[in-house]
């Protein structure tokens, strides 16, 4: 009796699931997690992408702020959620980061998410204080070689995209600097007042204070230059060839969700990214539209947890 039981459960929840998967996509408001503040950078990507897909889908699709947990607990609730494409992600490689430091959560990014679609990459500027007497990445380079340990540099705190570029800049470089972690309070203060030696600022946060003066770029970390900032060099133009360092945005969703509804949703997305209305408003908020497959997003995901595992390692720093 009691395996007869088991049986007609077993045959009931897979009518059940069956009855769900046969509802057509979307059916319903489509929601995207953006797991930060409102007004930064995954928030600009997550309303790009909701007002694509309301458009083309003739579904609302609303972005809902869940911050916390460092961009984790949004995360948390989407792979929670059911995996049907009514509930997505709009991540960031800080994920990738997670995965590669070895931070402790209550999911794992690479096993309960899979990548959707691309949406932008933002690129950050090597910044210095406007009256800095150092003039270039190569002048720079021999600053910290002359004083190992002295220079110094803010982020927003340990294990930190800021962080690991400038990590990734010391190991290439074969320099030291004194890394002084911010959380609250804006390092770019700092750096403006004399009080810092320079900084790995995200464009968004920074293009303002360049264009007025207020700090001086050496370069960008991408791997050209930034239509905004055309006259700045990347790092690896000024003299450190191979140097390349940006942070991406992207459509994740819960891992078993369909693979004809990721590739829809991948579909609207590039289509959104690649329109010149799009990709002119990103680029007007400091980011690069990105695009690719699914498969594309998976390979950059990966490329971005090798690279940081070795940087985080090789530093020995530890996400708490």
């Amino acid at each position: 009796m009691l395996a007869r039981r088991r049986f007609l459960a077993a045959v009931a929840a897979l009518a059940a699931a069956g009855t769900a998967r046969a509802q057509p996509f979307p059916s319903r408001t489509i929601r995207i997690v953006v797991p930060w503040q409102p007004g930064g950078l995954p928030d600009t990507g997550g309303r790009v992408v909701s007002e694509a897909l309301t458009r083309s889908l003739g579904q609302s699709a609303v972005v809902e702020n869940i911050p916390g947990a460092a961009g984790n607990l949004g995360a948390e609730q989407v792979v929670k959620s059911a995996p049907d494409g009514h509930t997505l992600l709009m991540g960031t490689s800080s994920i990738a980061i997670d995965v590669a430091g070895g931070r402790k959560l209550p999911f794992d990014p690479r096993r309960d998410l899979v990548p959707v679609a691309l949406v932008a990459d933002s690129n950050s500027a090597v910044i210095v204080p406007p009256d800095s007497p150092i003039k270039s990445i190569g002048e720079f380079i021999a600053a910290a070689k002359a004083k190992p340990g002295e220079l110094t540099y803010g982020t927003p705190g340990i294990g930190s995209p800021a962080h690991l570029f400038a990590e990734l800049f010391c190991q290439m470089a074969g320099i030291s600097m004194l890394h002084v972690p911010y959380n609250r309070t804006r390092a770019i203060n700092d750096l403006m007042g004399g009080r810092l030696t320079m900084m790995f600022a995200t464009i968004p946060s920074s293009i303002a204070q360049i264009g007025s003066g207020q700090v001086r770029a050496l370069a960008v970390t991408g791997s050209s230059r930034f239509p905004g900032l055309a006259n700045v060099p990347t790092v690896a133009e000024a003299g450190l060839p191979g140097y390349e360092a940006g942070q991406w945005l992207g459509v994740l969703a819960p891992a078993a969700t369909p693979q004809d509804v990721v590739q829809r949703i991948n579909a609207e997305v590039v289509k959104a990214v690649r329109s010149p209305a799009t990709s002119q408003h990103l680029l007007e908020r400091g980011m690069i539209a990105l695009t690719g497959s699914p498969g594309d997003f998976a390979k950059t995901f990966d490329a971005d947890v090798d690279k940081w595992r070795t940087v985080i390692r090789s530093a020995n720093i530890k996400l708490e």
